[in-house]
């Protein structure tokens, strides 16, 4: 998966304006040499708590359930992956607009 020079360029500005390190600790994430990552909901469905907004450096898939109501932010998603954690109440956005709507939120977690 190619990250674009967007991408990494709102995560900059957003750890420069905020000062928060998730910021920081993402951007390093994303250049990191490597396979491209993926992650079916099922798995976030088991490893957070519902109502907690995450981060995946990477591709989220469909496979599996989600029930828990997440809100996602992500490199990329499959049509299904997106549907699910919609459908479930949550919602799934591309890791720049995520940046963007939650540059200040506390309480992020980073999902790997």
């Amino acid at each position: 998966m190619i990250v674009d020079q967007v991408t990494t360029k709102e995560l900059n500005d957003a750890y420069k304006s905020t000062k928060q390190q998730i910021w920081k600790r993402v951007s390093e994430e994303i250049i990191k040499p490597g396979r491209p990552r993926t992650m079916n909901v099922s798995k976030i469905e088991k490893l957070v708590p519902d109502g907690s907004a995450i981060i995946f450096v990477g591709k989220i898939l469909g496979g599996g359930s989600i029930s828990k109501k997440i809100t996602v932010g992500a490199l990329g998603f499959s049509a299904s992956g997106k549907e699910k954690i919609n459908n479930a109440g949550g919602e799934a956005m591309l890791l720049t607009d995520f940046v963007k709507k939650y540059m200040n939120k506390s309480g992020i977690i980073i999902v790997k």
